[in-house]
């Protein structure tokens, strides 16, 4: 058993990293959990401003995003829960996987974040005291 958690953009990268994500826990008979953060730096919470058309598309993506991991896991027979929040994302992700006691974070090398390994997958792997897997696209 365990608590495996993956962050997901919708990527090729994040693609990548949720199958591995997917084998380990199956193989490891462990809870999947999935995150897509919509970055409060690049989309506020929907208001009445012609930005809110953006923020609400960055939100279906990311529910897209959870969904279509969520149901390649389930595919699979794994336990599955999927989430979307609003934050920075290096933060939200360290922070969930605090809340869900994460054995394991697993993020794409780059993805659809103006940061992108440079930015949140190394603060993730920096500040978290779990382990964390940054996944190339092409493994």
């Amino acid at each position: 058993m365990g608590t495996i958690l993956l962050a997901t953009d919708g990527s090729e990268y994040a693609r990548a990293a949720a199958r591995q994500a997917i084998d380990l826990a199956e193989d490891r008979g462990a809870t999947l959990h999935v995150i897509c953060v919509v970055d409060q730096r690049r989309f506020d919470d929907p208001a009445l401003s012609s930005a809110e058309l953006a923020t609400i598309y960055a939100e279906d993506h990311a529910s897209v995003c959870v969904r279509e991991v969520t149901g390649m896991a389930e595919a699979r027979d794994v336990r599955v829960q999927g989430d979307t929040r609003h934050g920075i994302p290096p933060e939200v992700i360290l922070e969930y996987a605090d809340e869900i006691d994460a054995d394991l974070i697993l993020i794409g090398e780059h993805g659809e974040h103006d940061e992108h390994f440079s930015g949140v997958g190394r603060k993730v792997l920096k500040e978290s005291n779990r382990e964390v897997r940054v996944i190339e696209a092409g493994i």
